[in-house]
């Protein structure tokens, strides 16, 4: 396969194997329908362990550049060569010079007890590693420049931009200079500066459906028409993009998409590049939860398809804290004055304390210790949900998005009753309901035992209609 492994690299082995399998498809050297070697047979050849093989040959699986065939092999997909012309530069994850390594409260109606929150989004706050933070914070506050404790950069601490450039460059495979970085006060404020930057009245916005209702507020708050396109299991439905009157922006969750949990796939991918580039429209990246992915490593970007039309916007709020108020956008090169100057109207600045001791815990490595040991305990509660679904519907339901993330889509093959909502407050639980039989289901912040007794409560719920 002519594939080298550097065993020396800060880039791990197996992300070595499947950057160079990934480029070899998207040129065409690697053609549709090629048999791959085995994973044991390839593991000989690069004289690594056959783990490192399955790791690589599960991303690209997940991502949808080779497909298994049972009792015949991997071969290598259909549609995952990206035309020369969409080709995105090359570029090393190494180049930034990083040092990172490759439930409500309220009681239940009538009832003393707390009601069990399925919401979305929202860690385990008891697990995060506070004195430590505790440390970073006060070792900021003492020995931080007086030029750091004053007005600012409004496009964020350049150390902590420096940071995050190559942390993302190594977990997620984003193409950005530190100077493309903005850090902004949580994802939420990221999109609605690049909506204002980009959108104006009589532009029209595409987003998914299902999608985060508030998204559809904020966009069409700059006075553009907000439009949905259908997704499925895979996430957005490409081929209903509009032949006409193309939109000047569109919004997807690629990674993990929003609260269906599908991966769009290397085809999709290229097809709505190739879209965007051909029509002038320009694509939002919300990448706000894929570090937590439990059967392999976390996906690539979209960006890194197509670094000059998609805008890359991230958090820190599931994998640390909301309360962190830490986002960040990855801006295509013409944009970052005029997006530089709205977040200086807009706040002035991100504190800059925080940005300090945030970019010390990436320095640490104590961000990636934390993802790493949530994702055993998310992946515990993940399977503890499922298992309980299982127990007390059966057969009766199918799973979406399992993948990744703190949530997941349970889609019932019976009617949900009408006043569901209703019987949920009855029963003390709480989850978000969706059209088409589905709930939606957050658990990374309820533990075990809660997740037990949350599914019996829905169970019941559902039983009094």
């Amino acid at each position: 396969m002519w594939i080298t492994v550097d065993k020396h690299s800060s880039i791990p082995m197996f992300r070595q194997v499947y950057l160079s399998l990934r480029s070899r498809i998207l040129s065409g050297e690697l053609t549709a329908g090629l048999k791959l070697p085995s994973t044991r047979e390839l593991a000989s050849q690069l004289v690594v362990s056959r783990n490192i093989i399955l790791e690589a040959y599960e991303l690209l699986l997940a991502e949808g550049f080779i497909v298994s065939r049972s009792g015949s092999g991997t071969y290598v997909a259909e549609g995952a060569v990206m035309p020369q012309a969409l080709s995105p530069p090359m570029s090393s994850p190494e180049a930034s010079g990083s040092p990172f390594p490759a439930g409500s409260q309220t009681k239940a109606a009538g009832t003393g007890s707390e009601i069990i929150s399925f919401k979305t989004g929202m860690p385990d706050l008891d697990l995060f590693p506070r004195k430590a933070w505790g440390d970073l914070l006060r070792n900021a506050s003492r020995d931080a420049a007086n030029s750091s404790l004053g007005y600012g950069d409004p496009a964020g601490e350049p150390r902590l931009r420096s940071v995050l450039s190559g942390y993302l460059a190594h977990t997620r495979g984003v193409t950005a200079r530190p100077e493309q970085l903005v850090i902004t006060s949580g994802a939420v404020q990221a999109i609605q500066l690049a909506a204002r930057l980009l959108l104006t009245s009589g532009d029209e916005a595409l987003v998914e459906d299902p999608t985060n209702a508030e998204l559809k507020t904020i966009l069409s708050s700059t006075g553009a028409t907000v439009r949905t396109l259908p997704v499925d299991d895979s996430g957005l439905v490409t081929s209903s993009l509009p032949k006409q009157r193309p939109p000047k922006l569109i919004y997807v969750t690629p990674s993990h998409q929003f609260p269906l949990g599908g991966i769009l796939p290397i085809q999709r991918r290229i097809e709505l590049i190739r879209y965007a580039r051909e029509t002038g429209s320009w694509i939002i990246e919300d990448d706000y939860d894929s570090e937590f992915r439990y059967d392999g490593a976390p996906v690539h970007s979209l960006q890194s398809l197509a670094p000059e039309k998609v805008f890359y916007i991230g958090t820190f709020s599931k994998v640390m804290f909301p309360a962190l108020r830490i986002g960040y956008v990855v801006l295509p090169l013409p944009f970052i004055e005029d997006f530089v100057r709205l977040k200086r109207l807009s706040d002035y600045q991100t504190p800059g304390l925080t940005q300090l001791s945030l970019a010390q815990f990436i320095e640490q490595k104590g961000l990636y210790s934390h993802i790493y040991k949530m994702k055993k305990v998310y992946r515990r509660r993940r399977d503890m949900l499922l298992e309980s679904l299982e127990r007390h519907f059966g057969g009766r339901f199918r799973i979406c998005g399992r993948a990744a993330g703190l949530h997941l889509t349970a889609e019932f093959s019976f009617p949900l009753p009408e006043n569901l909502p209703e019987f949920f407050e009855q029963e003390g639980v709480y989850a978000a309901i969706l059209r088409g039989n589905r709930l939606v289901l957050g658990y990374g912040h309820l533990d075990e035992g809660k997740i037990r007794e949350g599914v019996q409560r829905i169970k019941s719920a559902i039983e009094r209609g």
